[in-house]
């Protein structure tokens, strides 16, 4: 894994690590700067992965845009949908089952913009509009659709010239 794109970036992590982490949450592995040569020269931080987070924490209502994975337990496929949708975002999920039912009642039921299942987000395809909902990025871009987003129709009807 790379470096993060700014030190800002590496700071929100760092700050939604340790809301969670004071809040009760359990660092699984990772949870800090990378040291020394060569990674003194970029922005890196560890794969993070944190359970028993409080529902609360910043990670659960905040974008994460960085190697920091919160884990939730829950009891069905309803609550799991339900505190996924409790978010002011919607940009991605990823589902894993080898239920098609269930997969597909998440992907109707999911306010997200773009769903994976049994994948996560290495790919996102041309061909297919991507972007997300509610306050998660503006419009959409890829795929046909985008012509709507970045272009003004113009209605022009002429008389006799």
């Amino acid at each position: 894994m790379g470096p993060m794109h700014t030190a800002g970036g590496r700071e929100t992590i760092e700050a939604q690590l340790k809301d969670a982490v004071d809040r009760g949450a359990r660092v699984l592995a990772g949870g800090k700067r990378l040291s020394g040569e060569p990674f003194d020269r970029g922005f890196f931080f560890e794969p993070t992965v944190i359970t028993d987070v409080p529902w609360e924490a910043r990670v659960w209502r905040e974008e994460t845009f960085g190697p920091l994975m919160p884990i939730a337990r829950v009891k069905s496929l309803d609550e799991a949908i339900e505190r996924a949708n409790d978010s002011e975002f919607g940009l991605g999920s990823s589902v894993f089952t080898r239920d098609i039912k269930k997969a597909q009642q998440t992907i109707d039921r999911l306010d997200v913009g773009y769903a994976w299942i049994n994948q996560v987000n290495l790919v996102a395809y041309d061909e297919l509009p991507f972007g997300g909902t509610k306050h998660s990025g503006f419009g959409k871009e890829h795929g046909i659709e985008v012509l709507d987003f970045y272009t003004e129709e113009k209605s022009v009807v002429m008389g006799g010239i």
